[in-house]
């Protein structure tokens, strides 16, 4: 093969094959964070089966007393958007700063399994105590805000991955040169703000629509 065939042969199927590799790459790290995220669920099920005294006895993790004052509770969506925002702004950042750090892979993978050991807990406490009802219950607290967060925090997840990786395995994602870096970088900025106004948008919702939502949900239920 001549040189110029050569050339031509890396830019059309390199090119391919990279485009190839990169999407099953991001299609493996879901898995795996999905995986991880079943895996928390699984912990958190057989941590209420195991303790299920002490959520149940000290805990007033959706019991009807709390669920009734719930309903009528008169919520200021500001302020809870103020709380909000605080709480998964804060989040975001410190997976965003630990992301430039050894741990950010690993501190990423720990943030599924519990996320979904939350999901569990929550999901196995609603059920227990009100059976198919519960199921509908958290399904109501959780939409529809939950259709914007949901893809926001798994494309904060692969932003966060994917900045690990650049730093400490450069390799695996960009060839040398500062062009290519600084247009690497410039492309992760551009996501981040992305995926912030998503998580803001969706704080919003969960802020001014999901308390009216959950409250005339609460009133036949």
């Amino acid at each position: 093969m001549g040189g110029m065939e050569h050339i031509l042969y890396k830019l059309v199927y390199g090119g391919a094959a990279q485009r190839m590799y990169k999407r099953n790459g991001t299609n493996s790290r879901r898995i795996s964070w999905l995986y991880l995220f079943l895996g928390g669920f699984l912990i958190g099920i057989l941590a209420i089966n195991i303790w299920k005294g002490t959520f149940f006895g000290e805990m007033d993790l959706l019991s009807a007393a709390s669920l009734n004052r719930l309903k009528y509770l008169d919520i200021n969506g500001n302020s809870f958007l103020a709380y909000i925002l605080k709480e998964r702004m804060g989040t975001l950042i410190v997976l965003c700063l630990l992301a430039t750090t050894y741990v950010g892979t690993v501190t990423i993978a720990m943030y599924a399994a519990w996320m979904g050991m939350m999901a569990g807990v929550f999901l196995s406490m609603a059920a227990m105590r009100y059976g198919l009802r519960g199921i509908f219950l958290i399904l109501a607290g959780v939409l529809p805000q939950y259709l914007l967060l949901v893809p926001a925090y798994i494309m904060l997840m692969n932003w966060c991955y994917q900045i690990c990786t650049s730093l400490y395995y450069p390799h695996k994602v960009y060839e040398d040169g500062y062009g290519m870096k600084r247009q690497y970088y410039m492309k992760k900025v551009v996501q981040l703000f992305i995926i912030v106004m998503v998580v803001i948008i969706g704080s919003m919702v969960e802020s001014y629509v999901n308390p009216i939502l959950i409250s005339r949900f609460l009133k036949i239920f």
